[in-house]
């Protein structure tokens, strides 16, 4: 069709040029300059056409030749812009002033009544703080630390970023290659400085580099959080890692990361006539990867590398570089096992070479603390969003409509968490539902305006959490009673009427429909009569308190439940809670509802006692105003305050080990 366009189109030319050549010229010259003019880029195209590269795809994708994105602008500027305003850009950079988030303006910030100085020199920029060595002696001193020498201090450099959304982490490169977490980070969303202790999921440590320790960038960073990584290991006779001399093609996850090596795209298309050839043709660039051309697992195995539960298969890896030798289109599991459980995880990571392909599993279950999943299979911690499609009935084992790119997308989606336009509605899930469509409230027995009627909020619960912050499940599921009081996480309903019980959530599912009647097991007295949320965060293990907690700076919860109750209870349970998170999101809901001018003046990484004088005085303030109104599910004394012995009782029933997740 092109061809032919142009062909007529020199045609037309040509007869001009014929009767204004011979009126000047002659007929016989005229004519003879005329085919001369036309001839040459006649001749030129043809040259062009007859050298163009052929449009099949690569036979070794591995032999192309990488490019950054920089190379991809002058063609593709629209589609650069806006993967350039993601947060996918700026997950690992070099630290320059634009990309650094923290304040470096010879900053002290004191943690455990230790500080840390942070200081700018130039466009360097660095961290004077305890040395690693004295933080280990103190934290294995515990209690008795008294008569331990003064601490030491080390001035380390910055000098590369990880984060730009949530938390910004900073990392040293020592004389060996190796990036190491430094213990103070910036949490974005509060603007302020955090100890690593208060910026994970983890129990309060008297070791200042206890989630520093083991942290290495070029081991558990590097390969999600970059694109082209080769980590490059040095080792010594034994095995072990003496040094570093890791590359990446770039830093961030750029363009070739969904759409593989580009050199032979940028090197072919150079060529005018095959670009004009391409645009008048539906087929597609074989010379680059298009992700949404793919088949559903190809496609999504794309997102899954880096949001998905892997474990390397070491036989198709190079021993010597480690570089990623996946590349979008091909089969991921040809490189990778996916991993249902951390038992799993570490029952693969024993096995060099082989393992489970990308279905899931019941081999390896998940174990009642396993820090990555809940009882039943589903993701509790984000970078799993995969795991959680994968186990939807939705999602068909990749065999039906939904993709990762139903929902969201690199170019056209808001940046925070990129979705598409109308994706955060109903619409989402009309196309392949179309039948709740017109009978909405009666599906869901809430207004149609209400959250109670938004499908997220049922099938997608905030049951995930990482980075001080709670998340959508993608595991699309119908909530289950049963399921929650086995595993610990928390059902969707509680998650919105924080003030009622278990036992009134069955009660409601089972008055709406016969297969929830037939759900109905036996509840004890407790899961009854008192509130899920009060019941969970004074009894369960720190991955339920903090997605509990989580849950009462939700506006609609607030809604729902009322907030004049919050502040007498939460305040009590904060004086039990060892897990800096799940105290920070607990204050976060009091601030939420209350104004920073009721609640602000707690810190959840002060000390002890100083913890407890602030909860005491925000207490007193919450406890001036009684509750006035009835709340059947909250253990209450007549005067409408908490009731100090029945908090007690369900505190001494807590199960509380020691939990880990450091997304």
């Amino acid at each position: 069709m092109v061809a032919a366009v142009c062909t007529l189109s020199l045609l037309a030319i040509a007869a001009l040029l014929a009767v204004q050549l011979a009126q000047v010229y002659g007929r016989s010259r005229g004519a003879l300059l005329g085919v001369a003019i036309l001839a040459a880029p006649i001749m030129v195209w043809w040259l062009l056409d007859g050298n163009a590269p052929s449009s099949t795809a690569p036979a070794d994708w591995s032999a192309i030749p990488s490019v950054t994105s920089e190379a991809c602008v002058k063609c593709h500027a629209d589609h650069y812009n806006s993967w350039r305003r993601t947060y996918h850009r700026t997950m690992t950079r070099d630290p320059r002033p634009e990309y650094v988030k923290g304040d470096f303006d010879n900053i002290v910030y004191e943690y455990q009544g230790l500080t840390t100085r942070l200081t700018r020199e130039g466009n360097s920029y660095f961290m004077e703080t305890i040395d690693p060595r004295w933080a280990l002696i103190r934290g294995r001193a515990g209690d008795n630390f008294q008569g331990l020498p003064p601490p030491t201090r080390v001035k380390l450099r910055v000098d590369r970023l990880v984060g730009s959304h949530w938390i910004q982490e900073y990392m040293h490169k020592d004389a060996n290659g190796r990036y190491s977490r430094l213990p103070i980070l910036y949490h974005i969303v509060e603007r302020r400085w955090v100890h690593s202790n208060g910026a994970f999921l983890t129990p309060d440590s008297d070791d200042f580099w206890a989630q520093c320790r083991g942290a290495a960038w070029n081991d558990s960073c590097l390969y999600c959080h970059n694109t082209g990584p080769s980590k490059n290991p040095l080792r010594d006779l034994r095995g072990q890692i003496m040094s570093y001399r890791t590359e990446v093609t770039e830093l961030g996850i750029a363009c070739e990361a969904c759409h593989g090596p580009g050199g032979e795209h940028v090197a072919v298309n150079r060529n005018p006539a095959r670009r004009l050839a391409l645009q008048g043709s539906n087929a597609g660039d074989a010379s680059i990867v298009y992700p949404a051309r793919l088949p559903v697992p190809r496609r999504d195995e794309i997102c899954a590398r880096c949001h998905g539960a892997l474990v390397p298969k070491s036989a198709m890896w190079d021993p010597l570089t480690h570089r990623d030798p996946f590349i979008p289109g091909q089969d991921l599991t040809r490189y990778n096992s996916f991993f249902w459980s951390e038992a799993e995880q570490a029952a693969l990571a024993g096995r060099a070479a082989s393992g489970p392909g990308g279905q899931p599993t019941d081999k390896h279950p998940p174990l009642p603390n396993d820090g990555r999943f809940w009882g039943d299979g589903t993701p509790l911690t984000t970078a799993l969003e995969y795991n959680g499609m994968a186990r939807s009935a939705c999602y068909q084992n990749g065999g039906g409509d939904l993709s990762c790119l139903s929902c969201h997308s690199m170019h056209t989606a808001d940046p925070n968490f990129l979705l598409k336009p109308e994706m955060e509605t109903n619409q989402a899930c009309y196309p392949c539902h179309a039948n709740y469509r017109g009978r909405l409230t009666e599906h869901t027995h809430h207004a149609a305006d209400s959250p109670g009627s938004l499908c997220y909020n049922c099938h997608m619960p905030h049951v995930v959490y990482s980075l001080l912050n709670t998340h959508r499940s993608h595991r699309i599921e119908i909530p289950d009673v049963q399921i929650s009081r086995d595993t610990g996480k928390p059902h969707a309903c509680n998650l919105c009427h924080l003030d009622k019980s278990l036992g009134w959530t069955q009660d409601q599912l089972a008055g709406w429909s016969e297969r929830q009647r037939q759900r109905r097991r036996p509840l004890s007295a407790e899961e009854e009569s008192v509130s899920a949320a009060l019941l969970l965060l004074a009894t369960r293990d720190a991955r339920t308190r903090v997605l509990v907690a989580g849950a009462f700076s939700n506006p609609a919860a607030q809604r729902a439940s009322g907030t004049d109750w919050h502040g007498s209870f939460l305040t009590r349970l904060l004086d039990d809670e060892r897990y800096p998170a799940v105290r920070y999101l607990a204050h976060r809901g009091l601030r939420v509802a209350h104004g920073k001018t009721m609640s602000a003046e707690y810190d959840y990484l002060a000390t002890p006692a100083q913890r407890r004088v602030q909860l005491g005085t925000l207490r007193a303030r919450f406890d001036a105003a009684p509750l006035q109104r009835r709340l059947p599910y909250l253990p209450l004394t007549p005067e409408g305050l908490p009731d100090e012995i029945a908090l007690r009782r369900l505190l001494d029933k807590r199960h509380d080990p020691d939990v880990t997740i450091n997304e």
